[in-house]
């Protein structure tokens, strides 16, 4: 699995180093807390000073649920330390101090001072670069820290926070990353449940039975505060119901049916965690104010310009379950001929994937052979495709298909609808470019 090989920055020393950080393990991923445990110990525990933390896992969801919570809090006048992964156009984006993305000055002095105190032991990419942001984080201050987890939960590196000092938000569970986490929904949602420690308050997304079950066993052992949905707050007619409380989300502006539980956790925790705050006759304004890119999210830059008569979509489903909710929302919205580009990750379950994608009956299906990615080869989700009776082809770039697109005449149709989707790579590099002019 090559999750980072690809990884550049454009400022060439920084990208250097990242580089040499990559090389201190042959493999990129090694689940353990022991190297990152000693790096901290040598940073003097930094993580042990940091602000109260919102340590948010799940399959789906980590992402705009640790982005509401963030644009919630700074709206409402916190300063907010976020730690995130990946990155969709900048790798600047995973370290946030203070309500603002960190500079590439200080991101390079970081990098520089915690791999001369690494003194080339051997550590993976993700573990320096957790316990480097936790060092950034103890020498500024914040009112809250978010942190998503970076795989699983158990041996992830962020499962080092002080656990007297954190909220758990478990987002929904799925079958992702079973070379890692296990094969079935119960060992993934044991691996997700491992950041839930001794008295903390939890949070809970919708699950299905066995993860629910899974997620509940944690709780009870750790004797935690717990919120489930379906139990303790739920969402209905785009309402959000907590005890007696009832939440107008109608002005919700983030697409899809899934975000409303993804927005229900951030406004529980902002109700329910003293450190944050919210008033409560602000959130239908607070919640149309929320921008998450990347997530069924239309294009208005240069895509737009280029090929006015082609409406252009990207989102960052790229498993089974984001998939599921992208076509839902395909299909709710009867947004018929549509055009798909797609690329998967070389582990990725395309079976499950595509069999969504059928659903949707696309018009076209497009799957693309040169990634910045280790990617599924091109000719194999075609086999895959054509056994589904799906039609599709096989181009080089994304840019190759849209050209392709927008040659394509329908005198039936008045505007095209393209969507690009299943990598957060792909999607990155997409918007990066929709925002050159």
């Amino acid at each position: 699995m090559s999750i980072y090989k690809f990884i550049s920055h454009d400022n060439p020393k920084i990208s250097s180093i990242l580089k040499k950080i990559l090389s201190l393990h042959p493999q990129e991923i090694n689940l353990s807390l022991d190297r990152i445990r000693f790096l901290l110990k040598k940073l003097k525990n930094p993580q042990k000073i940091l602000p109260y933390a919102i340590h948010i896992a799940g399959t789906n969801g980590k992402g705009s649920v640790a982005t509401s919570i963030y644009q919630l809090q700074k709206l409402s006048g916190k300063k907010v330390h976020v730690y995130r992964s990946p990155h969709l156009t900048s790798f600047n984006e995973r370290i946030v101090i203070a309500n603002k993305i960190i500079s590439d000055e200080s991101l390079y002095d970081a990098l520089n001072y915690v791999y001369k105190i690494n003194d080339k032991r051997t550590i993976t990419f993700f573990e320096f670069f957790t316990a480097m942001a936790f060092y950034i984080f103890s020498k500024n201050e914040a009112d809250v820290l978010i942190v998503e987890v970076g795989l699983g939960g158990t041996f992830d590196a962020t499962n080092v926070l002080n656990h007297k000092k954190k909220t758990c938000i478990i987002t929904t569970v799925g079958l992702d990353h079973k070379e890692y986490l296990g094969n079935t929904i119960k060992d993934i949602a044991t691996e997700k449940s491992g950041i839930i420690k001794s008295n903390n308050f939890v949070i809970c997304s919708q699950q299905n039975k066995k993860a629910l079950s899974t997620i509940q066993k944690f709780t009870k052992i750790n004797n935690c505060r717990t919120y489930f949905y379906g139990k303790d707050w739920y969402i209905r007619n785009r309402k959000l119901f907590i005890e007696h409380i009832e939440v107008d989300l109608t002005k919700l502006s983030l697409k899809g049916n899934h975000q409303y539980q993804n927005i229900g956790c951030a406004i529980l925790a902002c109700y329910k965690v003293k450190y944050l705050k919210i008033d409560n006759s602000k959130i239908p304004d607070l919640v149309s104010k929320i921008k998450w890119e990347g997530r069924l999210h239309r294009l208005e830059g240069s895509f737009k310009k280029k090929y006015p008569d082609i409406d252009f979509w990207v989102d960052c489903a790229h498993n089974p379950l984001g998939f599921k909710v992208l076509s839902d929302w395909i299909l709710k919205n009867k947004i018929n001929k549509i055009f798909i580009i797609l690329a998967l990750g070389i582990k990725k379950d395309k079976k499950k994937i595509l069999k969504q994608i059928k659903k949707i009956n696309p018009r076209l299906l497009f799957l693309i052979k040169k990634t910045n990615f280790t990617n599924i080869p091109a000719i194999d989700l075609y086999k895959e495709a054509k056994q589904l009776n799906l039609c599709c082809k096989i181009f080089d770039t994304v840019k190759e298909s849209i050209n392709f697109i927008d040659k394509l005449k329908d005198k039936k149709v008045k505007k095209k609808t393209c969507l690009i989707s299943g990598s957060i790579n792909l999607v990155g590099d997409t918007l990066r470019e929709d925002k050159e002019l």
